[in-house]
């Protein structure tokens, strides 16, 4: 991954997704796809990334559950974003409460996620040094 680009991570059980993201990403993005969330849990407990895309629908454990023990377990304060094929309400709060910072109903207009994603989130960046060196319980020397 190239170190000077920010990093987008997105979990979603179909490829087909995760390419699209993928290619909709990768000019401006380091991007890291997952299909299944306890793989996606294991990367976030190693690295650094600035922003998260989860799908809602998910076998096995589905984003809701991963959005949980980001926020919950691995305790990160990372912008998510949910993606989700239901635009039923109880989805949409559902996920605020746990923590998310937005949603996107597939299917996904790429120009408006683009769009979205540079409005809201053009900031995310390297949050505070103290921060990531509490978090990972790394010793920072001058």
């Amino acid at each position: 991954m190239d170190f000077f680009k920010r990093t987008i991570v997105a979990v979603d059980d179909s490829p087909i997704i995760l390419k699209m993201l993928e290619c909709l990403l990768k000019e401006k993005y380091a991007f890291r796809g997952f299909t299944k969330g306890d793989r996606a849990l294991t990367y976030l407990q190693e690295r650094f990334v600035n922003l998260i895309i989860l799908d809602i629908d998910m076998p096995d454990m589905n984003g809701v559950e991963v959005l949980d023990m980001i926020r919950n377990e691995l305790h990160l304060e990372t912008p998510i974003i949910m993606l989700t094929s239901n635009n039923d309400k109880n989805h949409v709060v559902e996920c605020f409460k746990n923590g998310a910072n937005d949603y996107v109903v597939k299917p996904i207009d790429e120009a408006a996620f683009m769009q979205k994603l540079e409005k809201k989130y053009g900031r995310f960046g390297i949050p505070n040094l103290t921060k990531i060196i509490i978090r990972r319980h790394i010793t920072y020397i001058p």
